[in-house]
């Protein structure tokens, strides 16, 4: 008998995994993982303040303690000692009247492993080949089951003798979130949501090509730029590059909302950032750019996805920034490209007049493209 069906249902796991929104998605295959073997247990998710939404409603995660790493982490790059301790004393109390059958370490960092030698609990298990000396906090560590991330995370759970896997990612949106986004959306039709916006600016597509694909689009598609505060002068400057009608979210919607949005649309064009897993794991069609990350380790796994890349020698450099100053393995994926695999996976036949514009792509796109 697997030790997995010999633990007592009360069993207490938590799962440490903060950020970012596609990581966190990527666990939550754990998650169902441990429910799916382990009916009875109970699951406690310690995330941070910013990926909080995304498992906050889901039905295998039991309580969901949130902590703000990211106030945590600017109170130490301002030296300002007394405001990091302040949160570190109130990370404890969220453990401090609480044991735990295991810790998963899902996040491989120092300091998750400084937060998991915290918690009441015999068992720590990380996972193999972290970086930032996260084994030494552990009591275990655990081999992945293959190269993409999700394999990687449930790895873990071996260690607690579980051989049946549910790799499917889990998102839940509440009712409310649904409404004020279709609320937003209500007119539009046919729906393509291009998210022009990352957190790594050696994976940021040139603005001027998503510009140029919602020219191409806007044929056939309602097209909307959908992303967070951090994007409006992005957005801002689609818009100001196009003469073609574009319906501008950005800065205007709640995480969840923004999951309702890209839950409505037909097809999504983004590069490698947690909207594009928000809509994998919502099952909607998607168009990814990759360059400085593998999709091999973090693509999509599930539903429909066409992934564009340039493959270049530098390419998955897995760098902030372009150790080349240039962006080219972003830059050599083009516009008419996207266009094209919109086209094919929505199935949607390209309408190839409209005004009097003749539907040739070139003379569609804005200039300068370099």
């Amino acid at each position: 008998m697997a030790l997995g069906r010999r633990v007592p249902l009360e069993k207490e796991i938590l799962i440490i995994r903060l950020s970012s929104i596609g990581d966190v998605l990527h666990c939550t295959p754990v998650a169902r993982s441990l429910k799916l073997n382990w009916p009875g247990c109970r699951i406690t998710w310690l995330v941070s303040a910013a990926s909080a939404d995304v498992i906050r409603y889901n039905p295998d995660i039991d309580a969901c303690l949130v902590w703000s790493r990211e106030r945590f982490e600017a109170c130490l790059r301002a030296r300002d000692f007394s405001g990091a301790i302040a949160l570190w004393r109130e990370l404890k109390d969220l453990f401090s009247e609480k044991s735990f059958y295991a810790v998963l370490d899902i996040h491989g960092l120092f300091l998750t492993g400084v937060i998991a030698r915290q918690v009441k609990s015999e068992r720590r298990i990380g996972m193999k080949g972290t970086k930032e000396l996260n084994s030494w906090f552990m009591t275990e560590t655990a081999a992945p089951l293959g190269g993409h991330k999700i394999d990687r995370y449930l790895g873990v759970l071996r260690k607690l003798g579980i051989e049946r896997f549910d790799k499917s990612m889990v998102l839940v949106i509440p009712e409310a979130a649904r409404k004020n986004a279709n609320n937003l959306i209500s007119a539009a039709g046919r729906l393509a949501v291009l998210i022009p916006g990352t957190t790594w600016p050696a994976k940021n597509w040139p603005t001027v090509y998503f510009a140029a694909v919602a020219v191409l689009l806007a044929a056939d598609f309602t097209v909307v730029l959908a992303g967070g505060n951090a994007e409006k002068e992005i957005g801002d400057s689609i818009v100001s590059q196009v003469n073609v009608p574009i319906l501008n979210l950005i800065g205007r919607t709640s995480l969840l909302e923004l999951a309702a949005v890209l839950e409505r649309a037909n097809v999504v064009v983004t590069g490698d950032t947690g909207p594009l897993y928000m809509a994998v794991t919502l099952g909607t069609p998607v168009v990814a750019m990759f360059g400085p990350t593998h999709p091999a380790v973090y693509g999509p796994r599930q539903g429909e996805y066409a992934i564009l890349e340039a493959g270049l020698p530098c390419s998955y450099c897995h760098k902030l920034r372009c150790p080349q100053g240039d962006n080219q393995c972003m830059k050599k994926v083009k516009p008419e490209e996207v266009a094209a695999a919109v086209y094919r996976l929505t199935g949607i036949k390209e309408r190839k007049e409209q005004d009097g514009v003749v539907g040739d792509f070139r003379k569609r796109i804005p200039r300068p493209l370099s």
